[in-house]
């Protein structure tokens, strides 16, 4: 499968509010990387209670989860909403 975002897409997303949001399997959010100091985006494949399982739509070419381990909500930025895509004008 292809990456569902790509460098130059803009994304909307709504903040994670851990008290308010209610996060679902097959969501994208933005977070924190648990070990580098970046941001990614990335899809929900699992739910805990304090932390999330995620996985990158291109899974031959994604750093996710199986790299990383699981993801602290605290970690969580936001749930994405929409995106617009980046197309380049000849």
């Amino acid at each position: 499968m292809s990456p569902t975002f790509k460098t130059g897409d803009h994304v909307f997303y709504r903040k994670y509010v851990k008290s308010k949001s209610n996060l679902k399997v097959g969501q994208v959010v933005i977070f924190l990387h648990p070990t580098q100091d970046r941001i990614q985006i990335k899809r929900i494949k699992q739910l805990k209670e304090n932390s999330i399982e995620v996985i990158g739509d291109n899974l031959k070419y994604s750093t996710d989860s199986r790299s990383f381990g699981f993801v602290q909500k605290e970690k969580i930025i936001g749930i994405v909403t929409s995106r617009i895509l980046n197309f380049k004008i000849i």
